[in-house]
């Protein structure tokens, strides 16, 4: 491998060599960043690293960054790393402190949920705020980089063909700006990139007169393209259309229009095929030899004259095989299934289009594109990759992943045939706590001297994280693989996992109990349940999540406790007609992480013999077996007798109290199993509720003299809503009174809050 690609991979995140035609070309690195939700911690790490590999390299000449979603405030990040003076310590850099902090409880915040989105911008603006600082202090004055996002309107922008004929609603945006370095003590020059001519209506950001855009409205687009739909309301911006403005590339405050952006991943979370068409269109040869930006794009041109290696940074791709599906066995064909089938198609796809698309256009680009790969699990991967924002040791974690992937990444540059010794990035001098972490990391995967550089208490909860991405690697890796896949894995532990050895041990942990819990995922066990039980079996310390020493089985439970208060606090933002049906469905999102009864139920059931309104206590989060509630009720018997004229069975009212239990295999939200036992008192009207003598020992009807009740319950409840039950009584008998018993079956509604 040449030098001047190795430099390349150092400079943006292990890019790949360049072909050997283009040895002599100006060479510009371009890096595209995936969306990823918390995982954007794992990309922030990978880039730090990266880009501090790269420091001082003259062949270094990083020139276009685009990113989606998560991926586009780390694309931002780089932007100014690159951009500006190194910062040595990981702890200290502009990506730790961009997302280590950032977690659920600062994002939640009740009184600021809308009925558009749960969760309140007021941190993520406040982080806008520091990198506006960051921003004024100024960039090099060499740098001159253009940054491409990918976002999508709320509501289409219609553009219109056959001479205004033909409607074409659109609502994926695709905006590029260019960043020029002015110096210290001056915010950079920041101005919209399109070409003069625009031919695809491009989306141009607020300027003033002399085209400059003000930090506030990259702030904004950013904002725009991590509004994850439902997460975030709808970010608006006040945008212009390329070729409707008076003069190109200046939007003017009065030309502008207000719109709602959310997600740019909901369609394109892959932005290369934006990052392609801005080096094809917008890359020159400058006259010193190096690569440089045209003052806008000529979208005539066919190719740049100058070689683009292309990097696509995505955390969900990885370097050992996905967990296989399990197995459903053959079902008959139903509707219902195939639009699910339908549907998730429809999202995966949607959101690589643009991918596929740029690779039918240009198949040439794929032999110009590395794709860095995971090596290891991360702690903020399950619960669709939203995990890591509920604990800061899991962001903290996947962070030195990244740095350890990109460590990876340029080591093998370095042993390829014709590779160059590479010096990774490290403590200068006295040992800095911001890399003891991936040393710790490398020392267990790498296999180094584990104990040594893992055996700072500091360093428990991570060995924990640790232990856990190993058990889950071996047991992916170990799993069957259907006839004729691959397994072209170059991770020697999936490979040990594919022989059938078993996870190394993690210097430090102590299991508790001293047995090491089985690895193997369980056949019915989710991913988060599956993390979960593994990371309180080596006492991980859930700080964040307030889980009390030794009670890490309640982790899961305090998740869902969590997703609970902000599905409630979303359907409560809702008018008052939509609140009950954004209510069922926000807690039917959050009972598939863990079923969660209502704190408290009310139910109204009638039967044939007795009548009943009851009330009950569950106790979600605490220590109390899961499933038991304090319930109490009040039956009403001989009904007819009190509001008619009618002789049937003598009016009375039970009263009673005890426990309900839902077994594990009757919780879910669409029906509930309860049993429950209760006592009580009957007071009955015939012997004036007890006050008066029992005529006949009773034996005229169960509800002919007050008595104590023992009542056993079997009843289940569908969708929370619908409850049948069978209550049957025993009525004790005494000297004066004879023993009866009684079965009252009931149907009703049962109401949670």
């Amino acid at each position: 491998m040449r030098r001047s690609a190795y430099l390349e991979i150092a400079a943006a995140c292990a890019l790949a060599a360049a072909p050997a035609a283009a040895a002599t070309a100006p060479t510009a690195s371009s890096i595209t960043v995936s969306g990823g939700v918390s995982l954007g911690a794992y990309e922030a790490g990978f880039l730090f690293y990266a880009l501090t590999a790269a420091r001082g390299d003259r062949a270094v000449d990083l020139r276009l960054l685009t990113g989606a979603s998560a991926g586009s405030l780390n694309a931002l990040l780089a932007v100014l790393a690159a951009c500006r003076p190194a910062e040595p310590s990981p702890t200290r850099s502009i990506f730790w402190n961009t997302w280590i902090p950032v977690g659920f409880d600062r994002m939640f915040v009740p009184s600021a949920t809308t009925p558009l989105g749960v969760f309140s911008r007021e941190w993520l603006e406040r982080g806008g705020a520091d990198l506006e600082r960051a921003w004024n202090q100024g960039v090099d004055p060499g740098c001159d980089v253009v940054l491409g996002i990918s976002a999508t309107r709320a509501e289409p922008r219609v553009l219109h063909a056959a001479a205004g004929r033909l409607e074409l609603p659109r609502m994926e945006e695709k905006f590029a700006v260019r960043i020029r370095g002015r110096g210290p003590g001056r915010p950079p020059r920041l101005t919209n990139y399109v070409p003069a001519r625009e031919p695809r209506a491009a989306p141009l950001l607020i300027t003033d007169e002399q085209g400059e855009i003000a930090f506030s409205e990259l702030r904004d687009l950013i904002l725009a393209s991590m509004s994850f739909p439902v997460a975030f309301p709808p970010q608006p911006l006040f945008t212009c259309t390329a070729g409707e403005t008076a003069a190109p590339g200046v939007c003017l405050p009065e030309e502008a229009r207000s719109a709602p952006y959310v997600d740019g991943g909901v369609f394109d979370n892959a932005p290369l095929r934006l990052a392609v068409t801005l080096a094809r269109t917008g890359l020159r040869e400058l006259p010193g030899g190096r690569p440089g930006w045209r003052e806008a794009p000529e979208p005539e041109l066919r190719l740049a004259p100058v070689h683009v290696s292309f990097t696509f940074v995505d955390p969900s791709a990885t370097e050992y095989p996905a967990a296989p599906s399990p197995p459903t066995g053959p079902t008959e064909p139903s509707l219902g299934r195939e639009l699910a089938s339908i549907l998730a198609s429809f999202v995966a796809t949607a959101r690589s289009k643009e991918l596929a698309v740029l690779l039918e256009e240009h198949p040439e680009i794929a032999d110009r594109i590395l794709l860095p790969r995971r090596r290891f699990p991360a702690a903020g991967a399950p619960l669709l990759a939203f995990l890591g924002f509920f604990e800061t040791e899991f962001r903290v974690f996947d962070f030195h992943l990244g740095m350890y992937d990109a460590g990876r990444m340029l080591e093998e540059a370095a042993a390829a045939p014709g590779g160059s010794p590479v010096h990774l990035p490290g403590p200068a001098g006295a040992p800095d706590p911001g890399w003891e972490v991936l040393a710790c990391m490398r020392a267990v995967y790498d296999g180094g001297d584990a104990a040594a550089a893992c055996r700072s208490d500091a360093l428990a909860d991570l060995r924990a994280l640790l232990q856990v991405s190993l058990d889950q690697l071996y047991d992916v890796c170990s799993a069957p693989r259907p006839e004729g896949a691959r397994h072209e894995w170059r991770n020697p532990h999936c490979e040990r996992a594919a022989r059938g050895e078993a996870p190394p041990h993690v210097p430090g942990i102590a299991p508790r109990g001293g047995r090491w819990p089985g690895f193997h995922r369980g056949g019915s066990e989710t991913e988060l349940a599956y993390s979960m039980r593994l990371l309180a079996a080596y006492g991980f310390r859930f700080r964040d999540l307030h889980v009390p020493e030794g009670r890490g089985d309640l982790a899961v439970d305090r998740i869902r406790g969590a997703l609970g208060r902000a599905s409630g606090a979303l359907a409560a933002a809702q008018p008052w007609r939509e609140r009950a049906a954004v209510g069922f469905a926000a807690k039917l999102a959050a009972d598939s992480v863990a079923y969660a009864p209502p704190d408290h139920l009310f139910h109204l059931t009638l039967g044939p013999s007795e009548s009943e309104f009851g009330l009950s206590r569950g106790f979600f989060q605490s220590r109390l077996p899961r499933g038991v509630r304090l319930a109490v009720a009040a039956g009403f018997r001989g009904l007819e007798e009190a509001l008619s004229a009618g002789k049937n069975e003598p009016f009375g009212i039970v009263t009673a109290g005890g426990i309900e239990w839902q077994p594990p295999p009757g919780r879910s939200t669409l029906a509930q199993l309860r049993l429950g036992l209760r006592g009580g008192w009957l007071f009955a009207a015939d012997d004036r509720f007890g006050a008066g003598a029992c005529l006949d020992k009773g034996s005229s009807g169960v509800s002919a003299c007050s008595r104590p009740v023992a009542q056993a319950l079997v009843g289940i409840t569908a969708l929370e809503r619908f409850r049948v039950q069978v209550v049957g009584e025993w009525f004790p008998g005494t000297a004066t009174r004879d023993a009866l018993w009684s079965i009252a079956p009931g149907i009703g509604f049962e109401l949670g809050y």
